[in-house]
C-alpha cells in the first residue's frame, strides 16, 4: 500500500520498481520463519533457534530496499503534503522503529531477557 501512496503523492514513479516488487516477495517468503522469534524461550533446540534468528536478521535487507525506495521517491519527486502522504510517512517511521526492535528481538539471548515483558 505504501508503495502506491508514496509515488502518487510524490508525483513520480517509484524508484527501483523491480527491486521493490522483489523485496516484497522476499519479505513474504522470509516472514514465514520470522514469527518464531516470539517463541525462542519455549525450549526449542539451539539449531532451530539459530535458523530463525538468522531469518529475523535477513529480513532487514529487503525491508531496507523498500525504505530507501520510498525515501528516494519522495526526495526526487515533488511531494504534495496531503493527509494520505502524512499517514504513509508516519507508517514508514513506525515500520522502521518496529524493524529496529525486531532485529533486537531476533537475537536469542536478548529475546530470552525480554520474554514476558512489555518490550515484546
Amino acid at each position: 500500500m505504501l508503495s502506491m501512496i508514496i509515488p502518487t503523492f510524490a508525483r513520480r514513479r517509484i524508484l527501483g520498481y523491480v527491486w521493490v516488487v522483489a523485496s516484497l516477495v522476499a519479505i513474504g517468503f522470509i516472514s514465514f520463519g520470522v514469527w518464531v522469534h516470539h517463541m525462542f524461550a519455549v525450549g526449542a533446540p539451539d539449531l532451530t533457534n539459530s535458523f530463525f534468528s538468522v531469518a529475523g536478521l535477513i529480513i532487514t535487507f529487503p525491508s531496507a530496499v523498500q525504505i530507501f525506495a520510498w525515501t528516494g521517491t519522495l526526495w526526487t519527486g515533488r511531494p504534495v503534503w496531503r493527509t494520505p502522504l502524512l499517514f504513509a510517512i508516519g507508517s514508514v517511521v513506525i515500520f522502521v522503529l518496529g524493524g529496529i526492535t525486531g532485529v533486537m528481538v531476533s537475537t536469542v539471548p536478548f529475546d530470552w531477557q525480554a520474554t514476558d515483558s512489555y518490550f515484546v
